[in-house]
């Protein structure tokens, strides 16, 4: 019979036996009827085997490699409308204790949080408007400004999006919380406007040189405020995907040359002046791009402000962020955003699998998804993605009775969200040539070891794995995730 979505896992690190040898399992395959079940428990042995001619795994925590900060998605304004607003407040505790909870849920440890409306929104909205907010627009009369931020205001997230990252950190109190900008308020900008370029010319929204100083001033505002209100701000960053500017929804055209000059004159002084230091990134787009993190990172007093550089998944490979770090060793890379949606064809929760293990191997800190929930429609959003699926779905269809219903992203998170504890770094881990065998390994503050692995085959594999000079063997099923828990 298919088990509970999260049957046995909230057992997790918690389950594990006491001897050194032995090795807690948790399987979700394609078809989501296994989804987070734990297996039958397996032990490393010494002695030779029949099975020795299988594919082994070599799992080596001796070669150790990034910390890692966490896995999660956003709480777009879309998402906290829905929690707020369509659903009773114990469908909402239930479905945070699912995503933020360790026992009884997956233990998402990373949100990246809009600063004002995205796509998936219910109007467009900064916070310091000079316009009309509204589903289609917020443009800003001519001849307005308020470059000294007098009315700048986080009224419209203390409605209902801190209150909710609050209920999540209480939750989960290791959440690290990011802030990103969509757009600037639209009076900074060279169109007046939130949207990202002119509806009819498609010429791109730019922000004007005279406002530079206002936006990091903007920027610092957000950051204190969002600490005032108890949510601790981990990282920044200056503008989601400035390579696109969109003419539907919120957006700005910034070149890697701009963003520079803003970090190194206008920004970095301005988190100094105001003693605040959450980590920046840089670019926050596509592994196409790699040209512009490398300009900005090249930039020495830009350098100094940047922590590393956000990657988006949308187009180019993973490996480019092991080219960076190799380039700037010193610097940290994260992928921040990486959405599903009706788009994806196939084997869509192995493929998602695969691209989580290929960004944790090139040397990326995080897995962030885009949307935490949107509904049975893909909403709301005010332009943009209309085919983005959330972590959850928050199906609406029945007026009556909200039903909340984890999607086949909740699995490929939590296969690794509920065992890799904050602290935890990455290990070596070999991935067997000639096999469908794609596999990333972590080792955790307290000393477990973390082994995620997926079969991207078509049929059932067969494998040892080894620590230590121990193995065992075990089967995973065709497309299936199966991550091992032990202490050595």
């Amino acid at each position: 019979m298919p088990r509970s979505p999260i049957y046995a896992a909230c057992l997790a690190l918690g389950a594990l036996a006491a001897g050194a040898q032995t090795v807690s399992v948790y399987q979700t395959t394609p078809d989501l009827l296994e989804a987070l079940s734990q297996r039958e428990t397996l032990h490393f042995s010494a002695k030779a085997a029949p099975e020795a001619i299988l594919p082994v795994i070599s799992v080596d925590e001796g070669r150790q490699f990034q910390e890692i900060d966490g896995f999660g998605a956003s709480l777009t304004d879309a998402a906290a409308w829905l929690f707020a607003k369509k659903l009773n407040p114990a469908q909402t505790d239930l479905a945070f204790k699912m995503l933020f909870s360790r026992k009884d849920g997956i233990a998402l440890g990373f949100l990246r949080q809009p600063i004002g409306s995205s796509d998936l929104a219910a109007t467009f909205y900064s916070f310091d408007d000079l316009c009309q907010q509204s589903a289609k627009a917020c443009t800003t009369p001519a001849g307005l400004s308020d470059p000294k931020l007098g009315h700048f205001s986080l009224q419209h997230d203390r409605e209902y999006i801190l209150p909710l990252l609050g209920k999540a950190l209480a939750v989960n109190p290791a959440i690290k919380v990011m802030l990103t900008p969509w757009s600037p308020p639209g009076w900074m900008k060279t169109s007046g406007s939130m949207l990202g370029a002119n509806p009819e010319t498609k010429q791109a929204s730019r922000l004007r040189p005279e406002a530079y100083a206002a936006f990091a001033g903007y920027l610092v505002k957000t950051v204190e405020g969002y600490q005032a209100a108890g949510v601790p701000v981990y990282a920044l960053s200056v503008e989601n995907e400035p390579l696109y500017a969109p003419p539907t929804y919120s957006g700005m055209e910034m070149q890697a040359g701009e963003q520079a000059a803003f970090l190194a004159h206008d920004l970095g002084p301005a988190l100094a002046a105001a003693h605040l230091s959450p980590k920046v990134m840089a670019y926050d787009h596509n592994w196409d791009r790699p040209d512009y993190p490398e300009a900005v990172l090249k930039d020495p007093k830009a350098y100094g402000v940047v922590a590393g550089t956000a990657w988006h998944h949308y187009a180019g490979d993973s490996a480019v962020m092991s080219k960076n770090h190799a380039e700037f060793p010193q610097k940290d890379q994260w992928v921040t955003e990486a959405s599903g949606g009706t788009w994806q064809k196939g084997n869509v929760f192995a493929d998602e699998a695969a691209e989580l293990i290929a960004a944790l191997r090139n040397w990326s800190r995080s897995y962030v998804l885009w949307a935490l929930a949107t509904d049975e429609k893909h909403g709301p959003f005010v332009g943009g993605c209309d085919t983005c699926r959330g972590v959850l779905t928050i199906d609406l269809s029945n007026p009556e009775r909200a039903r909340v219903k984890p999607e086949l992203d909740y699995y490929v998170l939590g296969q690794a969200s509920k065992f890799v504890l904050p602290g935890a770094v990455r290990i070596a881990s070999e991935e067997p040539a000639g096999t469908k065998l794609k596999d990333v390994a972590f080792r955790n503050a307290n000393g477990t070891v973390v082994l995620y692995t997926l079969n991207a085959g078509a049929t059932s594999q067969e494998l040892r794995i080894a620590f230590h000079g121990k193995t065992l063997a075990t089967t995973i099923p065709a497309g299936a995730v199966a991550t091992f828990v032990w202490k050595p």
